[in-house]
């Protein structure tokens, strides 16, 4: 999957001369934690809910000065990240969370050359991830332990479709009473398990867990 199918397409922006207090009104107003800053589509650097809390801690050497400090007044330019990550919309998703998690950033413009055409953040990786893995659907699992074999995974898939059912997504997980194997998590279509679980059992696997 690449990032052109999954980022946000719509992007609230703000320019480098305009103040914090927009800034923070934007991200209030549009429940968003990062604004790309742009000059006629052209990225020139990002401002973050982080970056405007920062903005507000001053180490003053003399502690009895006090420094009112007014967002109406401060400029982006002055606060935001210059040169940011950014992604194209054809970079693999697998590529782009693994830029947010390096980087321990909370998400990533997407450019096509200069031209600033979306966003990628951590919820939409996360949204992708409770979609791949089925868990807002109504579903079943059943958890089978085998050898690391491809072919074993194979036969399961065979009985399973066999039965008329859709996976939803696989999971896999180390067998704790045996380094040689490994248990599938299969997530399910909504079912009765117990005739499958009878079927995989039949054919030499152990089923260790099964959830209508």
């Amino acid at each position: 999957m690449i990032i052109d199918e999954i980022m946000t397409r719509k992007v609230i922006t703000i320019k480098s001369r305009d103040t914090l207090y927009k800034a923070q009104e934007l991200m209030v107003k549009n429940s968003i934690r990062h604004l790309p800053v742009t000059q006629k589509k052209e990225l020139e650097g990002i401002i973050t809910e982080s970056d405007i809390r920062g903005a507000f801690i001053q180490n003053n050497i003399d502690s009895s000065r006090v420094t009112i400090l007014d967002p109406k007044e401060m400029r982006v330019e002055d606060f935001m990240t210059r040169n940011p990550q950014t992604v194209g919309p054809d970079t693999n998703v697998e590529d782009a969370a693994l830029l947010i998690y390096k980087n321990k950033i909370g998400s990533l413009p997407v450019l096509d050359g200069d031209k600033l055409v979306g966003i990628i953040s951590i919820l939409d990786m996360l949204g992708l991830f409770i979609d791949m893995m089925g868990i807002l659907h109504s579903s079943s699992r059943v958890d089978v332990i085998m050898d690391k074999d491809p072919k074993n995974f194979e036969s399961v898939s065979k009985i399973i479709h066999g039965q008329d059912l859709n996976i939803i997504s696989v999971g896999m997980a180390p067998y704790a009473k045996n380094k040689k194997k490994q248990v599938y998590f299969f997530r399910l279509d909504l079912c009765e398990t117990a005739p499958l679980v009878k079927k995989i059992e039949k054919a030499g696997f152990k089923v260790l867990n099964a959830i209508d």
